[in-house]
């Protein structure tokens, strides 16, 4: 195995947790280093950790155990799996839809594992990590001493063939769609869908939000509609009516199947796909306004010409979106930006006030729920930020 020397920075941050490499973290920054590889680094001929090389933009790789007997094999993996797998079992009902292993959060950047029933998805996020997917395939089997109806892998850095974006790894394959519950609310899942199932899990404190407000009589406004699930959660809850903005065709069919598999008549809410501040200007211009609204603003978007940064963006969304929020209604606003920190988003927010009649109280802050396990050296790793804002009280 290759020792590589770390620079007396980067000692510090890799002792005390730190799990990301950049190029500047080596000594020599200049070293080529073979992606896909296992690394010893040192500090002279003192050993600090190892790490996998997995270069991803200005990312170079992620370190590993600190104990210099720990090296990285199938076994090494196999416990580090399992660990992971226990404390999801000790603490979440197994059946619910879930996230089993969170890259850095659970020892390993650059792979995801979510579990829906009996069937596993893989999310490689680096070129590097996935080099090493035999190993972690058969590590993993192993740790759930191969208790699983199939395993899906789903490549999100840069792949050459569309096929290989979403594949099936060992297994049966999944029904189509695969039926997932959460609370009261069901989910219709394709595993084998391009980049992902169809429900996002990091939002789920959002719609358990919604599952236990007084909606009944109220109408909920969710834009950017797609995979955030909000739509059904609000309807099962007992909204009067719902209306869903999503940019694309395939978003707005998607959350019409998540409200008919929960028997709720697609044609009685609306869905439209549009893009959102088209639908801002539209419903300002007819007076709309609603009781809920959410706003799951993705890092960036580009629609046709227009482009949406959130850390650029977001106060001028929100305050095209405060019109529409009716006299005591709510806004949920939600941010999955890992370099926009929570203060930042906070004043984000209260910029969109500024100048408008409107005022508003904090009334909850949720971060990502506890089966995305985070480390507090890392603080991108904890990216969720929920803020639920009670206007005009």
């Amino acid at each position: 195995m290759q020792r590589v020397q770390i620079t007396g920075n980067s000692q510090r941050k890799v002792k005390d947790g730190y799990p990301l490499l950049v190029q500047d973290d080596l000594k020599d920054p200049s070293m080529k280093l073979t992606d896909g590889s296992f690394v010893a680094l040192m500090a002279s001929s003192q050993f600090m950790g190892y790490a996998l090389i997995a270069k991803h933009r200005r990312q170079l790789g992620w370190v590993l155990s600190l104990d210099e007997s720990e090296t990285p094999t199938t076994d090494y993996f196999r416990k580090l799996f399992k660990q992971a797998l226990v404390r999801r079992a000790t603490s979440m009902d197994p059946q619910l839809p879930q996230r089993v292993f969170n890259a850095d959060g659970d020892g390993l950047g650059g792979l995801a594992i979510d579990r829906y029933q009996d069937y596993y998805v893989f999310t490689w996020y680096a070129e590097g990590v996935y080099q090493q997917r035999e190993m972690l395939y058969a590590a993993f089997e192993a740790a759930t001493d191969h208790q699983f109806k199939g395993i899906y892998a789903k490549l999100r850095f840069n792949v050459e063939e569309a096929n290989l974006k979403s594949q099936l790894v060992t297994g049966a394959a999944a029904p189509e769609p695969l039926l997932v519950t959460e609370g009261a609310v069901t989910y219709p899942l394709h595993l084998a869908d391009d980049l992902t199932t169809g429900l996002l899990l990091d939002m789920r404190p959002i719609r358990e939000w919604l599952a236990g407000a007084e909606l009944q009589g109220k109408t909920v406004l969710n834009l950017f509609s797609q995979e955030n699930g909000v739509t059904a959660a609000a309807a099962v809850a007992g909204a009067a009516k719902t209306i869903s903005i999503e940019t694309s065709k395939k978003g707005a069919k998607e959350t019409a199947d998540q409200l008919a598999v929960n028997n709720i008549d697609p044609d009685k809410q609306e869905i439209r796909a549009i893009e959102v501040n088209s639908y801002l200007d539209y419903a300002q211009k007819h007076r709309l306004s609603y009781d809920v609204v959410v706003v799951t603003a993705p890092t960036f978007a580009r629609v046709k010409k227009q482009k949406f940064q959130v850390a650029t963006d977001l106060t001028d969304l929100l305050t095209a979106t405060l019109p529409v929020v009716r006299r005591d209604g709510q806004l949920v606003i939600a941010t999955t930006a890992n370099n926009f920190s929570m203060k930042k988003f906070k004043a984000a927010v209260t910029a969109a006030f500024v100048g408008s009649d409107r005022h508003f109280t904090l009334s909850e802050t949720f971060r990502l729920p506890a089966d995305f396990v985070t480390r507090k050296a890392y603080l991108a790793s904890n990216y969720l930020k929920v803020l639920v804002l009670t206007l005009d009280k």
